[in-house]
């Protein structure tokens, strides 16, 4: 019986964990787009710039095919272009994300990166692309690019949820 209590408490921490992820990344996009400068920034929201156009060049970069499926336990994540090929392993909850994303289908229940898509269209936020520009200790980093009026906004990203957010607008 303390078992079912103790994972009763884990899955309502996990999920409050979720919300306010999610809470915090709203706040960070909707702060990067206002015209004036805010007084505070929790350290937890710093890691988003305003794009230079250094970063947002294409140079050494090539626009990829997306595919996801989950084996077993494991989520497969492969970017593919020309001769080029990227696999890379994630959870499984976000690979099913991505294939999700890239047969437009919503689940009963809406998943993040469904809310993230419908508060962009809301606000008119635009998805401009995603960068894969690193691997460090096995992980790969990454960049999504997001427009708003005249404002360009360049978030720290997980491949996988920029990839999984990108593929919902094609």
């Amino acid at each position: 019986m303390k078992k079912r209590r103790s994972r009763k408490k884990l899955a309502k921490k996990i999920s409050i964990e979720k919300i306010v992820i999610v809470f915090l990344s709203i706040l960070v996009i909707l702060l990067a787009f206002t015209k004036t400068q805010p007084t505070y920034i929790p350290s937890l929201i710093k890691n988003f710039t305003l794009a230079t156009t250094t970063q947002f060049s294409l140079e050494g970069f090539t626009e990829v095919r997306v595919d996801a499926e989950v084996i077993g336990d494991y989520g497969v994540v492969t970017l593919t272009s020309n001769c080029y090929q990227i696999t890379a392993f994630t959870e499984p909850s976000q690979a099913k994300s991505i294939k999700n994303g890239l047969i437009g289908k919503i689940e009963f229940r809406p998943s993040t990166h469904d809310i993230m898509k419908t508060i962009f269209d809301e606000v008119g936020i635009k998805v401009l692309m995603v960068k894969v520009y690193d691997v460090k200790n096995n992980t790969f980093l990454g960049k999504l690019f997001l427009q708003y009026d005249n404002h360009i906004l360049d978030l720290d990203s997980r491949p996988s949820d920029a990839t999984a957010i990108a593929v919902r607008y094609n």
